[in-house]
């Protein structure tokens, strides 16, 4: 298993890229990541991450709202913009970490700089406006630091 990812993101991770519809499943797509887990704790896991069949497949329908809402697909325009998706009702609370992170902050030097000029937040989407295609990259390289279970983008 990577040492960047848990098991509770790569569970998130998983449930995000595919259709799982059975424990069995989401063990094995687990153990192919070199994550061995029993289906007792697998069962138990879902539980605490509020992961739970709809319409047949596991979808994340809730979470600690201790922590950041879950991002669920990222894309990446051609122009200076990044689109994230996140579950209904989420994409203000996602945009206001961003701009309190990102856009808000006392620059200390050029290089804490990532030229997110600002966000807009409909109800599950959020659109990261960059100042020019040269901070895609590392507009990119943070997201996947601050939400490692997203995988490629």
């Amino acid at each position: 298993m990577q040492q960047d990812l848990t098991v509770d993101e790569y569970i998130f991770s998983l449930i995000q890229k595919n259709e799982i519809s059975e424990q069995k499943e989401l063990q094995h797509l687990l153990k192919e990541q070199n994550c061995n887990v029993p289906q007792a704790t697998l069962s138990r896991r879902l539980k605490k991450l509020n992961i739970a069949k709809v319409a047949g497949i596991y979808r994340a329908i809730g979470y600690n709202r201790t922590s950041l809402p879950l991002i669920m697909n990222v894309k990446v325009s051609d122009f200076g913009m990044i689109v994230l998706h996140t579950n209904p009702g989420d994409a203000n609370s996602l945009g206001y970490y961003f701009d309190q992170k990102y856009v808000n902050m006392k620059k200390i030097s050029e290089k804490d700089d990532l030229n997110i000029l600002g966000t807009i937040a409909g109800d599950d989407t959020l659109m990261l406006i960059l100042k020019n295609l040269d901070s895609t990259k590392k507009v990119i390289e943070e997201i996947k630091k601050d939400f490692p279970y997203v995988g490629d983008i």
